[in-house]
């Protein structure tokens, strides 16, 4: 009797060390810097992360060198990767839950040295999802890459960017996610099939162009799209008050925030090809630039829509 209820108590103990270790906090950042100050140098550094990565279980889709602003001197490359079991969870939400996959960690430079900081899947799920029940995943999600990285340097999990509690967007631009998904084309061919004609179709070297094509299942493709200048805009408009002598680019710490996913999902008896408002998922990703940088850059998230909706309307029929 007394073996069985300790061993009862050791399971209590256990399940509650182990449901802490994925607890997620109330306030989240919509990013969460991993290392930060590395005297390293990225092109060294970049593989090093991929590595530790692939060796945490993590599938790498991509890496890629992002765009700056005029003027920076600064590097900034971003690795996309996701992880099957994670993947899962995200669809058994619905196909159109894809917009949270799949997972991105950047790695850039400023005045203190080299850092790592990936987009926030607990922040980024709880506005998709709209509440709390991705959570656990999410944060086991994060937790593996802290863990991963520690090869790397010394991780930890510090959160950055807009800071939410519930996942809402709010003010000008906010709303609901199912609201903000639009539809832009639709065709009999399947997911997988159009994701490879829009890796052919956006081709522009200088301006979009395709940089992974993810099929997280056989009724879902994902393509990930992005431009240079575009993203060196962006990241000069988020980095403008904080902007210092000393760091006169801030606003690359928000690399994870690119490329734009294209999400391509059965819909009846043809794939529907979809992507979002992009006002909405500028602020999605860029909120706390504030609403004086928003409103002094109104025609940018039409602009980045319209281009895309372009380059998709010409390659599907």
């Amino acid at each position: 009797m007394v073996r069985r209820l300790l061993f009862a108590a050791v399971a209590v103990m256990v399940f509650s060390v182990s449901a802490q270790a994925f607890a997620a906090a109330k306030t989240q950042g919509v990013y969460v810097k991993v290392l930060e100050g590395m005297k390293a140098d990225i092109a060294q550094t970049t593989p090093k992360v991929e590595a530790a990565l692939k060796g945490a279980g993590f599938t790498v889709l991509a890496t890629f060198r992002n765009g700056v602003p005029d003027g920076c001197t600064y590097k900034a490359e971003t690795i996309v990767f996701t992880k099957d079991d994670y993947a899962a969870k995200v669809l058994a939400g619905g196909a159109d839950k894809s917009f949270a996959l799949p997972l991105r960690v950047s790695l850039y430079e400023d005045n203190t040295g080299l850092n790592v900081a990936m987009m926030n899947p607990v922040s980024i799920d709880r506005t998709i999802f709209r509440g709390a029940s991705m959570d656990d995943a999410a944060q086991k999600v994060v937790d593996e890459v802290v863990a991963a990285l520690k090869a790397v340097g010394p991780a930890q999990e510090k959160q950055a960017g807009e800071m939410r509690e519930t996942g809402e967007i709010t003010g000008m631009g906010g709303g609901a996610f199912p609201d903000k998904v639009i539809p832009t084309a639709a065709s009999s061919k399947s997911p997988s099939e159009i994701a490879e004609a829009l890796k052919k179709g956006i081709n522009e070297p200088a301006g979009w162009h395709v940089i992974y094509t993810y099929n997280p299942s056989e009724a879902v493709a994902i393509v990930g799209v992005t431009k240079a200048k575009t993203e060196g805009r962006a990241f000069g408009i988020a980095g403008e008050k904080r902007a210092t002598s000393a760091n006169p680019f801030p606003g690359i710490d928000h690399a994870s925030a690119f490329p734009v996913e294209v999400v391509i999902y059965k819909k009846g008896g043809t794939s529907s090809v979809n992507i979002l408002k992009e006002m909405w998922r500028m602020k999605l990703y860029f909120q706390d630039a504030g609403n004086w940088a928003f409103m002094k850059n109104m025609a940018m998230p039409g602009d980045i829509q319209s281009e895309i909706e372009a380059g998709i309307k010409k390659t599907v029929k």
